[in-house]
């Protein structure tokens, strides 16, 4: 067929034509561009027809462009005295009224109305939504056959949807960019503003006393929440435009001292503890892993109306996971919202927050495979357990 290697030098047979679509379904799979799929398209359109003459052409406003043409066409086309020729097809011609309406059909084809000189007589069209036309063409003087127009037209559909999967790929990619760039614009520039609002109530302090100074502390609670609110936000970004979660080895011990270390130092009224060493273990996760812990324990002293707030922090390993245990003297949780408190937006019935800190414990811990659960501490508050799954060499 022609001087393509890949092409059967005769008329296919069913199962030779089948077997071709599913390579080609494969090869579609595959592809991350119109180009690769418009190759595709031609190469299997002149094999599993043994038809010479293939065209991917692209559709703009104005014209049908032959963009990607099989090699038994490219004689015909790219001849020496004008390297440089396209195949085109104006708005309005016989061809832009096949790729109008949206229907393979069978042609014949006059000479008059090919835009080569190849000796074309008989043809399939395979409109390909706004992306173009695919047309499959032949020497032989007989209208193409009901079977050759379907598989033509399997072919087409397959190749529609591989682009309209691309369209969607590389819109969310580009949808994804920009949540990224704006991301990084309102978390670096908030960042800083509310930086300088923290040291210039500092700052104010000294100047301060009675009731101002309680105002001092309020501005200095509510730019510590917004940082801490920035940050949880900034992450849960980052999770929500994972496609493909990939983790790795990560130390536990020097993840838990950094997060108590912080928490310690940013809630000075409140008592951290960590009962004993943490175990030096791998687990499985990512660089997130430190804004599970840090969303537990904030949540955990936040929410605790005692005196003096205590939370103590506990880690055991356990075989193949690792417990990390933190427990308050809080409140506690009724028994009816356990169930719910990990779920997007879900907040105690006295809070003031977004409820996404433990939305994105729970989905941070699930995609590591890991469990994350509620239950009452005793003689009061709550118990928060992470259960994380040790790295392959840990295990």
């Amino acid at each position: 067929m022609g001087s393509n290697s890949d092409s059967l030098p005769y008329q296919a047979s069913s199962a030779d034509q089948i077997g071709e679509l599913h390579v080609a379904m494969r090869r579609l799979m595959a592809a991350e561009d119109q180009s690769a799929v418009a190759a595709v398209a031609v190469e299997t359109a002149t094999a599993i027809l043994d038809f010479p003459f293939s065209v991917f052409w692209e559709a703009t406003d104005s014209e049908l462009k032959a963009v990607t043409i099989s090699e038994p066409l490219r004689e015909h086309v790219e001849a020496p005295a004008d390297p440089g020729k396209v195949m085109r097809h104006e708005h309005g011609s016989w061809l832009w009224e096949q790729y109008e309406s949206d229907e393979t059909q069978r042609v014949l084809v006059s000479e008059e109305k090919a835009a080569s000189d190849a000796p074309l007589h008989g043809g399939i069209t395979v409109p390909l939504a706004e992306y173009g036309l695919l047309t499959a063409g032949t020497d032989e003087r007989a209208e193409p056959t009901k079977r050759e127009t379907q598989l033509a037209d399997i072919l087409g559909k397959n190749v529609l949807s591989t682009l309209e999967r691309i369209e969607r790929e590389r819109e969310l990619k580009r949808q994804r960019d920009n949540l990224d760039l704006l991301n990084q614009i309102v978390r670096h520039d908030l960042t800083n503003h509310l930086q300088t609002i923290t040291g210039r109530a500092e700052l104010l302090r000294d100047q301060c006393s009675g009731d101002a100074l309680e105002h001092v502390d309020g501005i200095q609670e509510s730019s510590q929440s917004a940082a801490e609110l920035l940050e949880t936000a900034g992450n849960l970004a980052t999770v929500m435009r994972q496609t493909d979660w990939e983790t790795e080895p990560v130390a536990l011990g020097p993840v838990l001292s950094s997060v108590t270390e912080d928490i310690t130092a940013t809630y000075t009224d409140a008592q951290v503890t960590v009962l004993d060493e943490f175990p030096s273990v791998q687990v499985q996760a990512d660089e997130l892993l430190s804004s599970v812990f840090r969303n537990v324990l904030t949540n955990a002293i936040q929410h605790n109306d005692s005196a003096t707030p205590s939370v103590v922090v506990d880690a055991t390993d356990d075989g193949d996971v690792v417990n990390v245990i933190v427990a308050d003297n809080g409140p506690g949780i009724p028994d009816e919202q356990k169930r719910t408190v990990f779920e997007r937006g879900e907040k105690r019935p006295d809070s003031e927050g977004t409820g996404v800190g433990l939305y994105l414990v729970r989905t941070l811990v699930d995609a590591y495979g890991g469990d994350v659960w509620v239950e009452d501490n005793e003689p009061t508050g709550t118990v928060v357990g992470v259960t994380l799954p040790k790295a392959a060499d840990d295990a």
